[in-house]
């Protein structure tokens, strides 16, 4: 059984103790149906948390936990990831993936030249951002202009080079 990151708590927000929270994903409904999230504590053990309220708002999502009821008891949870098991999510069409198993795949490039392993997906204001690292570091944009095909049973995607 996997646990896949949905997003991170970002800062507290109010005075009842609610956080900002990040989510990951663009269909914002599926957030409402996660009755639970996971966090590794300190000790490197998942600790359930469970939301007793749940927003969206410009952009992002306020919850409220069941016993952090001040800013001050949520400040622990401020850059925390938040996780939920696999079999939560929900199914995907054919072309479709989730963004947790990118990582990992093996890049190669228009020529069929293997340039790296995507590490990471950023997220910016304006687009997502692929890292992929190999000889060198390179970020390439989540555009069609960039990203020819993402293969996920097979583990690779290819792409166009950005010029550098």
């Amino acid at each position: 059984m996997g646990y896949v990151p949905v997003g991170r708590v970002i800062s507290t927000h109010g005075i009842k103790g609610e956080v900002k929270f990040q989510y990951y994903n663009d269909e914002k409904e599926v957030f409402y149906e996660y009755a639970s999230f996971l966090v590794k504590n300190e000790n490197n053990r998942w600790v359930t948390f469970e939301p007793t309220e749940k927003r969206f708002y410009k952009g992002f999502f306020y919850l409220k936990f069941k016993g952090f009821d001040s800013p001050e008891a949520a400040l622990p949870l401020i850059n925390k990831e938040f996780f939920v098991k696999e079999e939560q999510l929900p199914p995907l069409n054919d072309d479709e993936y989730y963004e947790y198993q990118l990582i990992g795949l093996k890049v190669i490039n228009q020529d069929d030249i293997g340039v790296g392993t995507v590490s990471e997906v950023m997220h910016t204001g304006a687009q997502d951002l692929i890292v992929v690292r190999g000889e060198k570091e390179i970020i390439i944009p989540m555009v069609e202009d960039y990203i020819l095909s993402i293969d996920i049973v097979n583990k690779t995607m290819t792409v166009v080079e950005p010029d550098t």
